[in-house]
């Protein structure tokens, strides 16, 4: 016997989501590479100098900017 009630089609799936890869992190603006290679060049030397990581306090300082700039720098390198 056939059954001649007929079922609604299921609902499509949603597609899976798709997530662009940046070069930023989720948690701050993209920065400019030169301010980046600044920041790269002024955390080599002050390693070399001092054998201790910089600060972005003291990175903020050295590059006059403000200090989210500065930690947003520092995590992106």
């Amino acid at each position: 016997m056939s059954s001649s009630a007929s079922s609604s089609p299921a609902p499509a799936a949603a597609p899976p989501a798709t997530v662009a890869k940046t070069t930023r992190p989720a948690s701050g603006p993209a920065l400019p590479a030169a301010l980046l290679d600044a920041t790269r060049r002024i955390a080599d030397t002050h390693r070399a100098e001092h054998g201790t990581p910089i600060t972005a306090v003291h990175l903020g300082t050295r590059m006059g900017v403000a200090l989210p700039v500065a930690t947003a720098a520092l995590g992106q390198l």
